[in-house]
């Protein structure tokens, strides 16, 4: 198509002219998949993005000005589109690399589970001698998730009170830990 040709068609679009607006996009369609070709390099996804870029067309016609050729402002709607394209496909996990969630066995291996066990009751005869209401405050904190403010308001301690028994708890569950040696069992259950 000539350039005088394809701004007339354009400012007849413009004006609604639905028979200009197909010949302008179909008498461009195969040079726009080029430019999309160009900058995707895959047939499917230039054909997703030319296909893309003529509803860009359709709703964008209204600013097209003339200042330039019309195939000027149509490839600058393609190679945008594309690029958008590329850059949001960019983030994208392909479909054949996700697992299927309910394929798998959500069980822990009974190794797993004897670690898992044996850890639990090294945590409970750690929690039955620590200081009343330690288990409770533990539990809050990092069982249930509660945040440190909720507890303060809650049992009415002070926020430096709280964290400086979660401290020495700490340092406590600290001690067990050496003189036990947990190591063993947290490695087996990493």
């Amino acid at each position: 198509m000539e350039i005088h040709n394809e701004n007339e068609l354009a400012g007849r679009a413009i004006e609604g002219d639905r028979l200009a607006m197909d010949r302008l996009l179909t008498g461009n369609y195969a040079h726009m998949y080029q430019i999309a070709m160009k900058v995707m390099r895959d047939p499917v996804r230039a054909e997703d993005v030319t296909q893309d870029a003529c509803v860009q067309v359709l709703c964008q016609i209204r600013q097209f000005r003339g200042d330039a050729p019309f195939g000027a402002w149509l490839s600058r709607i393609v190679v945008n589109t594309a690029l958008l394209r590329f850059r949001r496909d960019r983030y994208r996990t392909p479909a054949a690399d996700l697992q299927c969630v309910t394929a798998t066995d959500r069980s822990p291996l009974p190794e797993r589970r004897a670690s898992d066990r044996e850890l639990l009751g090294l945590a409970e005869r750690f929690l039955r001698t620590s200081r009343d209401g330690d288990t409770e405050l533990f539990a809050r904190r990092f069982l249930a998730g509660e945040s440190l403010r909720t507890i303060c308001d809650e049992t009415g301690l002070s926020l430096a009170a709280l964290k400086s028994r979660f401290h020495r708890a700490r340092l406590r569950l600290k001690a067990v830990h050496d003189r036990e040696e947990w190591d063993s069992v947290f490695q087996q259950a990493a």
